[in-house]
């Protein structure tokens, strides 16, 4: 065939204008997986109260929050690639310029002789399969052809060097290319597939945002011997399977869409033109990344050869529930470790709180409800979405109306054995399950816990916690008889001013090395005040103020206690301490601080709770001055 030929061979017309085609294939899952990921958009704000909460002095600022803020971020990653992809479809105009300008993406430009050229077939092809599809070339070399947005109501083609080759080459393999990039506008896939997909970034993306902000902050965390590296080890479970969990859904969903689309330039190219188009991508050079979001050609020429077959039809349709199924049971599993990890509870509680948890998702959870609907309704849909997209392609055959019932078997069977079986009662909730249910479901620590519907419950009325009481166990300064009873006064009846030459030592009692460490460094630059009271107040401390309880050979034992309250949280700290003078002008302060941190928050209708409670010994050196 004369690549100088325009009209090529001989094809039927489009069908008859106003007459929607009905759609082959899958329903459109991309669609339905961007829909549920928009629905997560409430996690950023609960995220970003969160965070708000624990910006406080008094929670400190070490690697340990640091790390699990990074966690968290990795969690909730993917809800901002696809929130992005949400805004770029309405409207499409700021994604169309992006890729344009990126890929160099411009209209060819007219033979000055007239003579038809491989652009001006291409774009005749282009109308004949599908009016209105603008073609875009450029002389990039790294892909063959891929769709994307002109608008709302338009698409474009982007055209690659390596086409004009192939179409040069074998017109009918290119031709069928262009055929697969026709099949994907069938389902409006242009805007959320295609160049400048948000998918196909997530995907491309996930890898390096998983070592940077999940692998790396917890090497650093282990490396440092932080004492609270342990208690994050359950998020560590959750985030690790995390990888798998975001991209099977998204993967599967690209899959699908790819393999119909070969399906629908399968049906309407030249016999064995699909084939000899995968062919020939093979050959192509794509990173290992491109070749994720892509299925193998292997699989694609499997699909291909047989796309009107009803077992290779089920199996597309079935392709993205089965990756929604195997995400469950990824969080079963991750759950079940992560609350082993946590509790101090037999073998088999840890797997009842799982199970009991993935059957509250299960049953409050939009997944499997939507994608039974979309089942079902799909059928009946398939020309009310061609109208939507301004379809006017070639009739092809449709997939029996039993093959998506018995799809639909699926979804079906996994709600009512949700529904019919009542979860297991392992007992209280306890703190690790709110810890493990906001991390299984992507939500941070007090966020809300599903993206979708919850079953009807009261919902709880915000108040301000309680102040914290003083943490058993902690240790005290021993008492000595006092000199004189009655009210104590320190032995030197006058006003004293000190300030810290130095922090002889630190004991860890609670909490991490990285907050005692940050009561050390305040507590080397601070001030001190000894009235004839008996009260000591330290400026740049952070510390409440000190009343003298015993006075005895010169040596002040003292205590204080102070507590701070806001809408959401309530933190006491507690210290006592024991002041020795020395010959001269110096003293010697031993202190005994400790911190507890109570949050409590009501976001989307359910409870937040946590305590922190932070402790050390400390011995400083003191000068009058």
């Amino acid at each position: 065939m004369s690549p100088a030929d325009p009209g090529g061979p001989a094809r039927p017309a489009p069908g008859p204008a106003g007459r929607p085609t009905r759609l082959s294939g899958p329903p459109p899952w991309l669609w339905l997986t961007l829909g549920l990921f928009a629905a997560q958009v409430p996690l950023l704000v609960d995220w970003l109260a969160w965070t708000a909460s624990w910006s406080g002095a008094e929670h400190g600022r070490g690697p340990a929050l640091l790390t699990a803020l990074a966690l968290t971020l990795v969690q909730l990653l993917p809800v901002v690639f696809l929130l992005a992809g949400v805004v770029s479809v309405i409207p499409p105009q700021p994604r169309t310029w992006w890729v344009e300008r990126r890929y160099k993406l411009q209209p060819p430009d007219p033979e000055p002789d007239g003579t038809p050229h491989v652009y001006d077939q291409m774009r005749r092809f282009l109308t004949l399969q599908a009016p209105g599809i603008e073609l875009r070339v450029t002389v990039r070399r790294d892909l063959l052809a891929r769709v994307y947005p002109g608008g709302w109501r338009t698409t474009r083609v982007g055209v690659f060097s390596p086409l004009v080759s192939l179409w040069e080459r074998d017109r009918e393999a290119a031709e069928a290319v262009l055929l697969h990039e026709i099949g994907h506008v069938r389902y409006g896939e242009q805007h959320v597939a295609g160049l400048g997909s948000p998918f196909t970034g997530l995907v491309r993306a996930w890898p390096y945002v998983f070592v940077v902000f999940g692998l790396l902050p917890l090497a650093l965390l282990a490396a440092s011997g932080n004492a609270a590296a342990p208690l994050l080890s359950a998020q560590i479970v959750l985030v690790v399977l995390s990888v798998p969990k975001v991209l099977l859904i998204v993967v599967s969903a690209l899959w699908t869409a790819e393999l119909t689309a070969d399906g629908y330039a399968a049906g309407t190219a030249v016999h064995t033109a699909q084939q000899r188009a995968l062919n020939a991508l093979s050959q192509s050079p794509r990173d290992a990344l491109a070749r994720l979001y892509h299925p193998p050609v292997r699989m694609r020429l499997w699909f291909t050869a047989r796309s009107e077959r009803p077992l290779p039809q089920l199996l597309l349709v079935l392709l993205w529930p089965a990756a929604v199924l195997t995400e469950n049971l990824l969080d079963l599993c991750g759950a079940a470790l992560a609350y082993r990890l946590l509790d101090d509870a037999t073998a088999a509680d840890p797997t009842l709180k799982a199970v009991s948890l993935a059957h509250e998702q299960l049953a409050s959870g939009p997944t499997w409800w939507a994608m039974l609907g979309t089942l079902a309704a799909w059928p009946l849909l398939t020309g009310v979405w061609a109208r939507l997209w301004g379809w006017r392609g070639r009739p092809v055959a449709t997939v029996s109306r039993a093959l998506y019932a018995t799809s639909a078997l699926l979804p079906a069977l996994i709600l009512i054995l949700g529904l019919l079986l009542a979860g297991p009662k392992p007992g209280a909730p306890s703190q690790a399950d709110s810890r493990v249910s906001d991390a299984v479901t992507g939500a941070p620590a007090g966020g809300s816990a599903a993206a979708g519907p919850t079953l009807p419950t009261p919902c709880p009325s915000a108040s301000k916690p309680a102040a914290p009481i003083r943490p058993e166990g902690l240790p005290s300064f021993d008492t000595p008889v006092p000199d004189t009873p009655g009210s104590p006064a320190p032995a030197d009846n006058r006003l004293r001013f000190f300030r810290t030459l130095r922090v002889s030592s630190i004991e860890l009692l609670s909490g991490s090395l990285t907050q005692a460490q940050g009561t050390a460094d305040r507590l080397a630059h601070a001030r001190w005040t000894l009235t004839p009271d008996g009260t000591l107040t330290a400026t740049g401390a952070d510390l409440p103020e000190l009343r003298t309880t015993v006075v005895h050979d010169g040596t002040l034992v003292l205590r204080g206690e102070r507590t701070r309250t806001t809408d959401v949280s309530a933190t006491t700290t507690w210290v006592d301490a024991r002041l020795h003078t020395q010959a001269g002008r110096t003293a010697r302060l031993d202190l005994i601080r400790a911190a507890t941190g109570i949050t409590h928050a009501v976001v989307a209708c359910q409870e937040f709770d946590s305590t922190v409670t932070t402790a050390a010994r400390l011995t400083l050196q003191l000068e009058e001055r």
